[in-house]
């Protein structure tokens, strides 16, 4: 009697843990899964506290989280429930809870026997640490090093463990030692669920800088324009169809006028024309009218002197 009370009870606070995690989903816009093998309780408490005001997480079984997700038509985000799992809810985009969850990453020693990430380098100079028989163990493991000035120093830049190599227990514990903090603690979002587009991200996409993306987004509109532009008696669209209209209308505008055809645009210039024209041929053939009759003095005034000029020199 006692085993079936317990396998009824254990059915019970599983079927509540999955209505418990189906409620947290149908109340968040955003629901992400992420990798949490290796931090500790201490470390899942920081994630909490740190981002308490932006995402709220949820440990719980694979089994439940599957269950869960299948139920409530995110059957998408089965396939990522894999090793040790956490949800994370929250309000946020997929991108701005995925850029949370990167910043909010700090520095941690790499783990024995774990694989780098990528080349981790020991800087020459100084260290912390003091003289002794470390010399001899930094030696051991490759590391040039000695004392100068009282002090353990590095002698030579040196790769200590190239991207991919796995890390041994000595040189772990001598990274740590150096404070050197090759990886970055934290979440791994696995993948993120936007609920409002039904839509699932993985981090090869989420890692994309918007501002950066919006940027190209932006230099892409601008080629689009200019190629359309520089086509665009071929090929005209509603963003160069303004320009080819202004541009017809001032090509017909000078046609006009240079044909002297008259219009509501082209009369009053044709006039100022004709009557340029005609006020030059009157200058020209002497004729003497009201608007030529101060230049002709003028002019006849200017000729008298320099005559003047002429018979005085």
């Amino acid at each position: 009697m006692k085993t079936k009370k317990r396998v009824k009870q254990a059915k019970k606070w599983k079927r509540e843990q999955v209505e418990d995690i189906k409620n947290l989903i149908r109340s968040y816009k955003t629901v992400g899964i992420a990798k949490i093998r290796g931090l500790g309780s201490k470390q899942l408490q920081r994630i909490r506290k740190e981002f308490r005001d932006k995402a709220r997480l949820r440990v719980s079984r694979n089994s439940l989280i599957s269950i869960s997700f299948g139920t409530s038509g995110m059957n998408e985000m089965v396939n990522y429930v894999d090793d040790q799992m956490a949800l994370i809810f929250s309000d946020l985009d997929a991108f701005e809870l995925y850029r949370a969850m990167e910043e909010g990453k700090i520095p941690a020693p790499i783990k024995p026997g774990a694989i780098a990430p990528l080349d981790i380098v020991i800087e020459e100079g100084p260290t912390s640490l003091k003289p002794g028989p470390i010399v001899g163990e930094l030696q051991n493991l490759g590391i040039p090093a000695g004392i100068e000035g009282g002090k353990v120093v590095i002698k030579q830049k040196k790769v200590a463990v190239k991207r991919g190599e796995r890390v041994s227990p000595a040189l772990a514990e001598m990274l740590a030692r150096l404070e050197i903090h090759p990886i970055k603690e934290g979440l791994d979002l696995c993948a993120v669920y936007d609920a409002e587009e039904e839509v699932v991200f993985t981090p090869d996409v989420l890692h994309i800088d918007p501002s950066k993306y919006f940027s190209d987004v932006r230099e892409g509109v601008k080629a689009a324009l200019s190629l359309a532009t520089h086509i665009k008696y071929d090929y005209p669209t509603r963003h160069t169809i303004g320009d080819l209209i202004s541009e017809a209308n001032i090509k017909a505008v000078a046609l006009a006028f240079n044909t002297a055809y008259p219009t509501s645009e082209t009369i009053k210039p044709l006039i100022q024309k004709a009557y340029t024209n005609a006020r030059n041929l009157s200058l020209n053939a002497c004729i003497y009218e009201r608007e030529t009759i101060a230049y002709l003095l003028a002019k006849a005034c200017s000729e008298a002197r320099s005559l003047a000029r002429y018979v005085e020199g």
